[in-house]
């Protein structure tokens, strides 16, 4: 390797040229978001039962679903919640079980056993379930003066979420404040009871008027004309006309016995933005899409979405005054978070570089050692973007955790390529004898560095969907180092570190200067003091292992 580089040193450029590219268009591309991407399947059944206690709902509806879904190849485990009038049952399949595979089984469980659910239970919303994606992305508001709380909800619950939904990788499940419309029938007791009728009596009589049903079709001459029959009101008062039942010869009318009203369900949530009650969507991400797109997508689109809703209800005098905004935006969070991360690896970049500078006390040395820095960065990018993982704070922590190494291999090729050439020796000579004499050391280490990182192969559930990518970008960027200071250093001293450098006593001298001395100094006194050193680093040692299992045990 150090020949080759030193033997085609134009090819070592054009080569790192094409990563400096590569790195580029990678890191460009990669997706950005706060925390890795979920890959191992999840499955949700959510299942209503309006009005029924816990405990029932455990017992007779949430096991069931355990059971019944249990059965799918591939449960790693289960999770499960019940509350008042719904319950939650998750499934956790174990890697290699595709998302598709965990829901088709998952659904065909869940539907087998409706037939075992007591009567009145909604059937189950089976849905994919990502952990990350518990807390919305951001807030859609509708807002409108002119409009009152229920029009607001019915433009947010029924034109307005199936619009967000078209959007790639967006989950809107649900609206929260604003009144939801109910047509409400209101009985009084005490007429029902005159008449010698029930609530049940009512019901089934309204039920029975309020129908629209086909009842075939017509020929007559050349036309072919649909019959419907429709017993559906224009107004919510016709309804009061309602014949309810027949009592002594005489119909008895649903204004006889109450009224029909157009209503409202009662109001369960109210929400307030900007001292105003209005309505929102909160807008969460499928597993596997990007934060940073989705929010992206929603505020380029909204303008779009607005205009399409008053153009469909262009009779409606409100609209105009109609207002789609964002509210909440996560993804700012997860910008900031990674532009501090981002700033973080830069910092330390650049300071790195002052204190080679500091020591060395070349520019010309410390310029290649910085640059390897970057471009080692630059591959592990284009790992990660081949690895199909993305630009979060894990991947980035794992980069400025190997900021310090890849400083270190670069610093001790440099250091002993500068001392050979201090020997006499040609450029093109020390670099080939100096890369030569640290090749092994520095591979051992680079090795050493890399396998700290093996353990996380052992981890399993959320621990190794969040450290896994770390440990990827770090080892990938130590391998890389090594790489550069194995074929771009030696090739760039090669270069352009003259024979002057012999003469620079300023970098590290014979005697290292004042750095040299001053170690020279403390060397002489550990070694004449060395039994009481070792023993003094034994203790240090076993009380520092003391120290962590009393930590862990604690």
């Amino acid at each position: 390797m150090i020949h080759g580089a030193l033997k085609n040193p134009h090819l070592v450029i054009v080569v790192a040229l094409a990563l400096l590219v590569l790195g580029v268009v990678s890191y460009r591309k990669t997706p950005a978001d706060l925390l890795p991407m979920f890959d191992t399947s999840a499955v949700q059944i959510v299942t209503f039962y309006p009005g029924m206690p816990p405990e029932v709902m455990e017992k007779d509806i949430m096991t069931r679903l355990q059971r019944w879904t249990g059965q799918s190849v591939g449960i790693e485990h289960q999770e499960a919640k019940a509350m008042q009038g719904v319950c939650i049952v998750k499934d956790f399949f174990r890697e290699g079980i595709s998302m598709d595979t965990a829901m088709s089984q998952v659904t065909s469980y869940a539907m087998s056993d409706m037939f075992y659910l007591p009567p009145g239970t909604i059937p189950p919303m089976v849905m994919p379930f990502d952990p990350t994606a518990s807390v919305p992305l951001c807030l859609v508001v509708v807002s409108n003066p002119q409009m009152n709380e229920q029009e607001l909800y019915d433009i947010a619950y029924f034109e307005l979420r199936n619009k967000l939904q078209s959007i790639q990788g967006v989950i809107a499940p649900a609206v929260y404040g604003g009144k939801l419309r109910r047509i409400l029938a209101y009985v009084e007791g005490k007429k029902l009871e005159a008449f010698g009728l029930s609530l049940m009596d009512v019901q089934k009589a309204l039920l029975k008027q309020n129908v629209l049903i086909p009842a075939g079709n017509i020929k007559i001459g050349k036309q072919d004309l649909q019959i419907f029959t429709n017993a559906l009101p224009d107004k919510v008062e016709l309804i009061n006309n309602a014949p309810i039942k027949m009592v002594r010869g005489i119909p008895v009318l649903m204004r006889d016995v109450g009224t029909v009203e157009n209503s409202n369900q009662i109001q369960s949530n109210i929400v307030r933005i900007n001292q105003q009650r209005q309505v929102y969507i909160p807008i969460y991400r499928q597993p596997g899409a990007n934060t940073i797109e989705i929010v992206h997508q929603i505020k380029t689109l909204l303008p779009n979405i607005l205009e399409r809703l008053q153009n469909e209800r262009s009779e409606d005098p409100k609209m105009p005054s109609l207002v789609l905004s964002v509210a909440m935006d996560q993804s700012k969070g997860v910008v900031q978070s990674i532009s501090s991360l981002q700033t973080a690896a830069g910092l330390g970049a650049l300071l790195a570089g002052a204190v080679v500078f500091v020591f060395l006390g070349s520019f010309r040395t410390t310029l290649v050692v910085v640059l390897a820095i970057p471009l080692a960065i630059l591959a592990a990018l284009v790992g990660i973007y081949f690895n199909g993982d993305t630009i979060n704070s894990m991947t980035l922590g794992g980069l400025a955790l190997a900021i310090g190494i890849l400083v270190d291999q670069s610093i001790v090729v440099v250091e002993n390529v500068m001392r050979h050439v201090r020997m006499g020796k040609t450029p093109a000579d020390a670099a080939l004898d100096g890369t030569h004499e640290v090749a092994l050391p520095i591979l051992v280490s680079t090795i050493t560095f890399v396998v700290v990182f093996v353990p996380v192969v052992f981890l399993s559930g959320m621990a190794k969907f969040l450290f896994t990518p770390l440990a990827i970008s770090a080892s990938i960027a130590i391998v890389a180092s090594y790489i550069i200071s194995m074929t771009l250093i030696p090739a760039y001293c090669a270069k352009f570190i003259g024979s002057e450098a012999a003469d620079d006593k300023s970098a590290s001298g014979d005697e290292g200067g004042w750095m040299g001395a001053w170690y020279h100094t403390m060397l002489r006194g550990v070694l004449v003091l060395r039994y009481p050193v070792v023993l003094a680093a034994l203790a240090a040692f076993l009380l520092s292992i003391l120290a962590i299992i009393q930590v862990v045990g604690g």
